[in-house]
């Protein structure tokens, strides 16, 4: 028995379609634009004059001294951390994205000029280079990427269901949409966790592309549309055996 057999499981899965659809709403409308805000205030920051006692929307920037270095190669997951202690004897466990290009470079010892922003150890300089921390704020596109991955299977979802309840019942087109429409999602999903995966083990940061990600997204749903549409087609019918 399929999702769209019964009008009770097509009003759940139509339930679940706005659902999406008001996920990516939110997505698309109100996280991205803060992320977009934040990265806003903090690249237009002016430096300090005093260092701040409480968290501050200057950059303040400071000398560290570097403790418990943990690296691992860019094509193996891990943690990339160390320690940073000011000259007040404040520790700050800082995390990293990426191994390179500092904190590859840095031994225990070393020092480095930290960036503090809103309380929080964004940047470091050290070696001839500058590289984030995790507490940076984000420049990229995940937000925008989920939102079009729910959006597309939600609409998908909607109009089938709707399609469902008119007609009253199932027809081989309709399951092939909702067929489509899950696909979507799980392509959409699967499709982020390659790219984050890929993102850990390539040095620039693909989990943050758009284009290339909308471009994987739109072929996998073309041939899963594609599929769908050659799945319910009647096969040709064999010539005629004379007898």
């Amino acid at each position: 028995m399929g999702i769209l057999d019964t009008t009770r499981t097509t009003i759940f899965a139509l339930l679940g379609g706005v659902a999406l659809v008001g996920f990516a709403a939110d997505l698309s409308t109100v996280v991205a634009p803060d992320n977009a805000r934040e990265l806003h205030a903090y690249q237009t920051a002016r430096p300090c004059t005093v260092a701040p006692s409480a968290p501050a929307e200057c950059r303040w920037t400071d000398e560290f001294t570097v403790s418990d270095v943990h690296v691992v190669p860019e094509s193996k997951r891990g943690e990339r951390s160390a320690v940073l202690t000011s000259a007040s004897g404040v520790r700050w466990i800082t995390g990293f994205g990426h191994s390179g290009p500092v904190l590859e470079k840095l031994a225990d010892g070393d020092r480095v000029v930290g960036t503090v922003w809103r309380g929080r150890l964004t940047e470091i300089t050290g070696h001839g280079a500058a590289q984030e921390t995790t507490r940076a704020p984000v420049n990229g596109s995940g937000p925008d990427i989920l939102a079009l991955v729910l959006a597309s299977s939600g609409l998908v979802t909607i109009v089938v269901c709707g399609w469902r309840l008119r007609r009253g019942r199932a027809t081989p087109e309709m399951e092939a949409a909702f067929v489509v429409a899950i696909g979507l999602l799980l392509l959409g999903l699967l499709s982020e966790v390659l790219l984050l995966i890929l993102a850990e083990v390539l040095p620039w940061d693909v989990a943050d592309h758009f284009w290339l990600f909308a471009a994987v997204f739109v072929a996998g749903a073309a041939g899963i549309t594609i599929w769908q549409r050659r799945s319910f087609e009647a096969p040709p019918s064999l010539p005629g055996i004379p007898i």
